[in-house]
């Protein structure tokens, strides 16, 4: 059996690299990003679609309660666009956004909810990249 949060991440993953639509407005999905020395991401994350996908930080409330192993995992994805204008980084957010609701079953785990209230669009500092952030709540309840 899997813990709840890491058994999350690999459907949230597969889901995110299997699905067609979503896909086809980036280069990958990344746990970690492979930088440059002055920090930036290399090159080659940004592909011929110059997007990408991250997972952000993580954080998790554990709500142990009459024999309950209830996990609230609060994600946050990161989506990056290269393309000129807002209007790329926006059609990713919405398209992850769906993906990451359509998110419903795992193996081991229980999933109890998902929902995803926030979505926000930024410059990057570098002037470059825009910058898409999805925040998104599972409830999970551990076997």
């Amino acid at each position: 059996m899997s813990a709840p949060s890491v058994e999350l991440q690999g459907a949230i993953y597969a889901a995110l690299k299997g699905d067609a639509p979503l896909m086809a407005l980036i280069s990958d999905v990344y746990d970690r990003v492979q930088r440059n020395d002055d920090g930036s991401a290399h090159a080659s994350v940004w592909g011929a679609q110059q997007g990408y996908i991250s997972f952000g930080p993580e954080f998790v409330i554990y709500e142990d309660a009459e024999c309950l192993d209830l996990q609230e995992v609060n994600l946050q994805i990161d989506v990056w666009s290269r393309q000129v204008g807002r209007v790329h980084c926006k059609r990713i957010v919405a398209e992850a956004r769906r993906v990451l609701l359509g998110v419903t079953e795992l193996t081991d785990n229980a999933l109890v909810l998902a929902e995803a209230p926030l979505s926000r669009i930024t410059q990057d500092p570098d002037g470059l990249t825009t910058r898409g952030i999805i925040e998104i709540r599972y409830e999970v309840e551990g076997h």
